[in-house]
Parts: C-alpha cells; sequence; structure tokens
C-alpha cells in the first residue's frame, strides 16, 4: 500500500470525527440561537418547562418532548 494513502479505518475514523464534529456546532448555533429556549430549559415551540428527564438524556434539547414528536411528524412529509 501506498503511503499516501490512509487505511479503511483511519478514513472512517476521521469520517466519524467531522460528523460528530458538525452535529456539536449544529447544537451550539442551538443553544446561542436567541429564540431557542435551551439555555434556560424552555420549549421554543410552546414555552413550557423542558422536562427534567429529557433534559438530562439531551441538555441541548430546545424542545419538550411532545413538541419534539410533532416537529418529527412534520419533517417526515419533507
Amino acid at each position: 500500500m501506498s503511503r499516501g494513502f490512509r487505511d479503511a479505518d483511519q478514513t472512517q475514523a476521521m469520517s466519524d470525527q467531522a460528523v460528530a464534529n458538525e452535529v456539536q456546532r449544529i447544537l451550539e448555533r442551538g443553544r446561542r440561537d436567541p429564540t431557542g429556549a435551551a439555555a434556560d430549559g424552555m420549549c421554543q415551540d410552546c414555552g413550557k418547562r423542558i422536562g427534567d428527564e429529557r433534559l438530562a438524556v439531551l441538555p441541548s434539547a430546545v424542545r419538550c418532548v411532545r413538541c419534539q414528536a410533532s416537529w418529527e411528524q412534520g419533517q417526515a412529509g419533507h
């Protein structure tokens, strides 16, 4: 194998890291979004408090479970 090529494991690891970095960047952008409620634990759609259990599992959540489910159903048609 030429030294100019990475093996498949290295390439996959780099790809996985790039995806993880992009996801993190998107989550950070959502936390800074002035309309998003992640910083104060309030749902950006209904304005109610996001459940503590949801925030414990997904601290970057910007919607309560009910609104997230509704949002995902709406996205499925796109």
